[in-house]
């Protein structure tokens, strides 16, 4: 595992467990290349990372998932300020710097991210798409690794794919979701945090999806119906947004809208102002590309 931040994290954690580097390493590894994997200086065999975390008494997803969740926000929280704030010009400026960061150094994966982040954000605020052919080739090259080499949907693969949902195609999004709720059905979890943004990024992809190809919209809607009937309660809110979108996804095709603007009513009775507005903006975006209502 090469990502530094997972290093940093088990130094952490071992020593709140007051282990030496020497009983940590203990049958698994040298201290030495322990102790460079915790200062992010080197790289460690995932089997090895999962006998070090048993040692530990840590849960690998626990592990896994929280390292690396909080990182992912920092790195685009600049990116997400400026969308939330509708800065387009300063958005604008910071994806085309990045974009051209990237192409210097293509190595970089964490540069990538953080390019193809704000060229999504940029596309759903303006319809400007910054992205040449060969960035999107790249792009389909990471996620494609996702679903036929790794077969593992990671925190931050999930995060990724639910930050450029705008500049993928509609044909990508149907196939990346199909593998999450797939790979998420056969992988069950407590953890909430993980559990949370894989509902949230499948929903989100059915909405993008919504406006890019009702037709493939419609075939995730069965399929993730299917699984957000079982979850719990505790979910109530990703509930309430899936309800959303399948009425949505029904209105395109009936154009009768009874059920959404219930549901508007029920969101004031409960004081649920923001989700509110956000669905009315959603239901005035398919307004406007369905029925050209303005």
């Amino acid at each position: 595992m090469k990502h530094e931040i997972y290093g940093i994290k088990f130094r952490k954690l071992r020593k709140q467990q007051h282990l030496s580097l020497e009983q940590a390493a203990e049958g698994i590894t040298s201290r030495q290349t322990l102790g460079n994997w915790e200062l992010g200086k080197g790289d460690m065999d995932f089997t090895k990372v999962l006998l070090l975390l048993r040692k530990i008494h840590v849960q690998p997803i626990d592990f896994l998932e929280n390292s690396v969740s909080e990182y992912l926000r920092h790195i685009t929280s600049e990116i997400s300020s400026m969308y939330v704030n509708d800065q387009i010009d300063e958005l604008h400026q910071y994806a085309q710097h990045a974009l051209n960061v990237s192409h210097d150094n293509v190595q970089d994966k964490i540069v990538f991210f953080r390019t193809c982040v704000a060229c999504n954000y940029l596309l759903d605020l303006t319809g400007k798409d910054l992205m040449n052919k060969s960035d999107k080739l790249r792009l389909n090259s990471f996620f494609n690794r996702v679903q036929n080499e790794d077969e593992h949907w990671y925190y931050e693969d999930v995060y990724f794919f639910g930050n450029t949902q705008s500049v993928l195609t509609a044909r990508k999004i149907y196939e990346l979701a199909y593998s999450l709720n797939y790979y998420a059905k056969g992988h069950l979890t407590s953890n909430k945090e993980w559990t949370t943004a894989v509902l949230n990024t499948l929903i989100n992809a059915l909405f993008v999806l919504v406006k890019k190809d009702i037709d493939l919209a419609r075939k995730l809607d069965l399929i993730l119906g299917e699984n957000l009937n079982q979850i719990s309660d505790t979910y109530s809110f990703e509930k309430i947004r899936f309800n959303f979108m399948h009425n949505l996804i029904e209105y395109v095709f009936t154009q009768d809208n009874a059920k959404i603007l219930r549901q508007f009513e029920f969101l004031q009775f409960e004081n649920l102002i923001d989700l509110e507005s956000g669905f009315r903006t959603a239901y005035e975006q398919v307004n406007e590309i369905y029925f050209h209502m303005n």
